[in-house]
């Protein structure tokens, strides 16, 4: 028995079987196969009685794995003073998560701060070299995600 457009029910299965296949088959391959570089750094910020804290996780969801990462926090005031400054050597990162406990540095915490972090690494030979900045301002809690990616085809 035909239904709408001319097709058979067991052709409509057939076909939305094969866009299931067609689908994972894509994912499989973006995440598994194509060589990529993909390091994802989330931060967040909190105020308290006793400091400012930053906390730190870094995720490589890329192919590729990373080497020698680095990375540098410098908090600087708005008189262009560095409040705070701190290196971490995060070493060989796989496929995964490393996570940094968090930074306290006290400081009047109702002024404004630009954070600047640095991340310094390499991957199959080739060094990465990125810089973000973001402000901290208004006595707030903030969570900053930053990502940098590069595929390699």
């Amino acid at each position: 028995m035909r239904e709408a457009f001319g097709f058979t029910k067991k052709q409509k299965k057939t076909a939305a079987f094969l866009m299931i296949v067609i689908i994972s088959l894509s994912y499989l391959t973006y995440s598994m196969v194509i060589p990529r570089v993909s390091l994802t750094a989330n931060t967040t910020v909190h105020y308290s009685y006793s400091g400012i804290s930053m906390g730190f996780t870094i995720k490589n969801s890329g192919t590729l794995d990373i080497t020698d990462l680095r990375m540098n926090v410098t908090v600087i005031d708005e008189n262009g003073d560095v409040e705070y400054s701190e290196q971490v050597d995060f070493g060989p990162l796989s496929r995964g998560v490393k996570t940094v406990h968090s930074f306290t540095f006290t400081a009047p915490q109702r002024d404004r701060y630009e954070v600047y972090m640095h991340f310094d690494f390499r991957c199959e030979g080739q060094e990465y070299n990125e810089t973000t900045d973001h402000i901290m301002k208004d006595y707030m809690n903030f969570n900053w995600e930053d990502e940098f990616s590069e595929w390699r085809l």
